[in-house]
C-alpha cells in the first residue's frame, strides 16, 4: 500500500505527540509537554486528543512553566467555536493574573487567529503592564516580558499604529542584543562559518501569510526539521533566528529584491558575522536551539526528528 506524504506527516506527527505524552509521566515537566503534544495532535488533525492534553496541561499547571496549559486551552476553546466557554477561562486568567508569559502571549495568538487584532493587542498590552514595569525597566532579549515587547511592535505595526514609548523600548533591547551578541561571537566564531536561517512559528505563520511561496505547502513542524538537517550537514554551521520585520529592513537597507532567495541568504550570513547567530550543536541536556524551552535531546536531537 503506497503511503503518501501527507500520511506520512500525520503519522510522524501522531508519534510525537504520543512521544510527549508519554515523557509527561516522567519529566517533572507536564504541563510544558502535554502542551505541545496538543500542538502535534492538531496538526494530525486529532482535536479531540487535543483538547483531551489541553484539558488536562490545563488542571496540573502551577503557574511555574514555560508554556501555559490555562491559557492554551482557552485558545483551543475559541479557536474552535467556544466563545462562551474560552472567555469564561480567559476572564479567570485576567483576574488573577500569572507569572508566565506565554500566558498573555498566548491569549493574543488566540485572538489572531479568529481576527480580532485589537483584542489581541489588548492581551500584549496586559501582559507587557504586568512584566514591564516602566520604559526604563533593565530587561534583555530573552528576559520575561521581551517576547510580549516584540509580539506588541509587530502587531502594532501592522495595524498601522505610530511607534511609541514601548515599541522604542523594544527597539532599545534589540540593538542591545545585537552588541552583546556581536561582542561574543566574534571571540569565538569565524565569518565563514555557514549560517543556517530558522524562522520561530510567529515569524513563519506572517511569512506564509504574506509570501506563501517562499515555502509552499511546508508546516513548521517540516521547516524545522529542515533547519536541524541542514545543521547535521554543517557541523561547523550557526543558527539565526529570523525576524521578518528584520528581513524587510535589511532588504530595504541594501536596495535588494524581498523575494529572492538570495536576499534571505545574505541576511542570515550578515547576521551571522554581526554575531546574531547561536552555536550548534547545543548539549544534550541544554535548551534545544529551536526555541521550545524543551531539551536538545528531547527536541530537535531527538532520534528520528531529523
Amino acid at each position: 500500500m503506497t503511503v503518501t506524504s501527507g500520511e506520512a506527516q500525520r503519522r510522524l506527527h501522531v508519534e510525537y505527540a504520543e512521544a510527549l505524552e508519554a515523557d509527561a509521566e516522567t519529566s517533572g515537566e507536564q504541563c510544558n509537554d502535554l502542551v505541545e503534544a496538543a500542538d502535534y495532535w492538531h496538526f494530525a488533525g486529532e482535536h479531540e486528543r487535543e483538547e483531551r492534553a489541553l484539558r488536562v496541561a490545563a488542571e496540573v499547571d502551577d503557574d511555574s512553566n514555560v508554556l501555559h496549559g490555562p491559557a492554551a486551552y482557552a485558545k483551543f476553546l475559541l479557536t474552535h467555536g467556544r466563545r462562551a466557554e474560552a472567555e469564561e477561562r480567559f476572564a479567570r486568567l485576567l483576574r488573577e493574573g500569572s507569572n508566565c508569559e506565554w500566558a498573555y502571549v498566548t491569549a493574543s495568538m488566540a485572538y489572531r487567529l479568529v481576527d480580532e487584532p485589537q483584542e489581541a493587542l489588548r492581551w500584549l498590552n496586559i501582559g507587557v503592564n504586568r512584566f514591564v514595569p516602566s520604559l526604563d525597566a533593565e530587561i534583555e532579549m530573552g528576559d520575561a516580558g521581551s517576547e510580549l515587547l516584540r509580539q506588541r511592535s509587530l502587531l502594532r505595526r501592522e495595524l498601522g499604529l505610530p511607534p511609541d514609548g514601548l515599541d522604542e523600548l523594544h527597539e532599545r533591547l534589540t540593538e542591545h542584543g545585537r552588541q552583546i551578541g556581536a561582542q561574543i561571537e566574534s571571540i569565538r566564531r569565524h565569518d565563514e562559518d555557514p549560517a543556517i536561517l530558522f524562522w520561530p512559528a510567529a515569524d513563519f505563520a506572517e511569512i506564509q501569510r504574506e509570501r506563501p511561496g517562499w515555502y509552499p505547502g511546508t508546516e513548521h513542524l517540516e521547516h524545522r526539521r529542515e533547519a536541524e538537517r541542514a545543521l547535521r550537514q554543517h557541523p561547523d554551521a550557526a543558527v539565526v533566528i529570523g525576524s521578518f520585520e528584520s528581513l524587510v529592513g535589511f532588504a530595504a537597507s541594501r536596495g535588494i529584491a524581498l523575494d529572492e532567495q538570495s536576499t534571505r541568504a545574505e541576511f542570515a550570513a550578515e547576521a551571522a558575522r554581526r554575531g546574531l547567530a547561536i552555536a550548534w550543536p547545543p548539549g544534550r541536556n541544554d535548551a534545544c536551539w529551536c526555541g521550545s524551552a524543551r531539551k536538545y535531546k528531547k527536541c530537535c536531537g531527538a532520534p528520528g526528528f531529523a
